[in-house]
């Protein structure tokens, strides 16, 4: 069984966690993509977060951390995060370099754990389903045994579940080419465990939220562009502000959980892109 990282919550009733996703950070802070200058706008979040003065028992970060491939854009989004003295975990997106991941966020100590003891009640599970030069996902065995196993022995726990492809269509015809692949036997494991609470994913730049058989389940947008809901071929949106999710973990087993937005949103992308 992977390593705990163990962290106590700060309010005995509930765990508060801040989800954050698809960065695509650049190592030159003139660099954008689609129109949008995403070093700056994952810094408007940022500081927006600050500034509300909220505390967090632990961060996810859920991938696409940076778009150029550079070690230093990964530096940046841990110099961020390191901002908030908090607890943070990561998993890979479709557009990371794993190996630079690991070497740049054990230097910021940005924890490399799969699983997350948050309080006396609940589990943080985060399964990798990158497939290295592919943009769709795929959980392999390993990661299905794993959540399996997880979810057997720790059958008391509540347990919440992060990836980075959505496993769920996201009704994007363009988008939905690059699902999880093998979603059904995802399914098959939440339909199996009620333990299951709740499942949280990025990479489809959306604000999205279900509920999934017994466990909620939701898309978080991007701190950059967002993609336009419900359109078959590519489309990005002028309307939706980058942002982020808040979560509560209540310990009767409920997920409360809200999306927040720049109010002042200054990165409008160029809508006349047809892809990237």
């Amino acid at each position: 069984m992977e390593s705990f990282l163990k962290l106590p919550i700060l309010n005995k009733n509930y765990g508060k966690i801040l989800h954050i996703t698809d960065t695509h950070l650049f190592s030159d802070d003139n660099s954008s993509l689609l129109g949008v200058n995403s070093n700056a706008s994952f810094l408007s979040v940022i500081n927006e977060i600050e500034r509300s003065n909220k505390k967090f028992d632990l961060i996810v970060a859920s991938g696409d951390f940076v778009q150029d491939g550079s070690k230093k854009a990964y530096a940046r989004f841990a110099k961020q995060i390191n901002k908030f003295n908090t607890p943070c975990v990561w998993l890979a997106g479709n557009h990371d370099n794993y190996t630079y991941m690991q070497d740049v966020f054990a230097n910021y100590q940005l924890a490399d754990n799969k699983i997350v003891q948050l309080g006396s009640k609940w589990l943080i599970v985060l399964l990798n389903s990158q497939v290295v030069g592919q943009a769709y996902g795929f959980l392999p065995e390993s990661e299905l045994d794993f959540l399996h196993n997880v979810l057997t022995e720790y059958s008391s726990r509540n347990v919440l579940v992060f990836l980075h492809h959505h496993p769920i269509n996201s009704g994007c015809h363009w988008l939905d080419q690059h699902i999880l692949k093998n979603r059904d036997q995802l399914e098959k494991i939440i339909q199996k465990h009620f333990n299951i609470k709740g499942i949280g994913w990025g990479h489809i730049h959306q604000k999205q939220d279900y509920v999934w058989h017994h466990c909620k389940a939701f898309a978080t947008p991007s701190t950059c562009f967002q993609f336009k809901p419900e359109c078959y071929d590519f489309q990005l949106s002028s309307e939706d502000a980058p942002g982020w999710r808040e979560i509560t973990l209540n310990t009767d087993g409920s997920i409360e959980s809200d999306v927040y937005r720049l109010t002042d949103n200054q990165f409008l992308p160029d809508v006349s892109q047809n892809g990237y």
